[in-house]
């Protein structure tokens, strides 16, 4: 995508899937690695695309599609099967 980041984590978290701190540094929820490829793709970008955008805008969520067509399918299997996900957590 040619962007930099700083230092990645995977981590426990029970709200967020997915953090780009103004630093760079990128934060994943471990739980991602039960979830189907597409998904920790879809989570993986969308976080990348922050280091271009650090917001939501229209323009963020063209580069995310650019990136990734399939982001919006993926993300709604998040939306539906994350708490699923989620109650693993001790």
């Amino acid at each position: 995508m040619g962007v930099t980041y700083g230092n990645i984590t995977i981590r426990n978290q029970r709200t967020r899937w997915g953090s780009c701190s103004a630093r760079g540094n990128l934060n994943f929820n471990c739980l991602l690695c039960l979830a189907p490829p597409g998904v920790l793709d879809s989570v993986v970008v969308h976080e990348l695309c922050h280091r271009l955008e650090m917001n939501h805008s229209k323009r963020f969520y063209s580069e995310v599609l650019r990136v990734y067509p399939d982001y919006y399918r993926d993300h709604a299997w998040l939306k539906e099967h994350g708490r699923e996900l989620l109650s693993r957590l001790p």
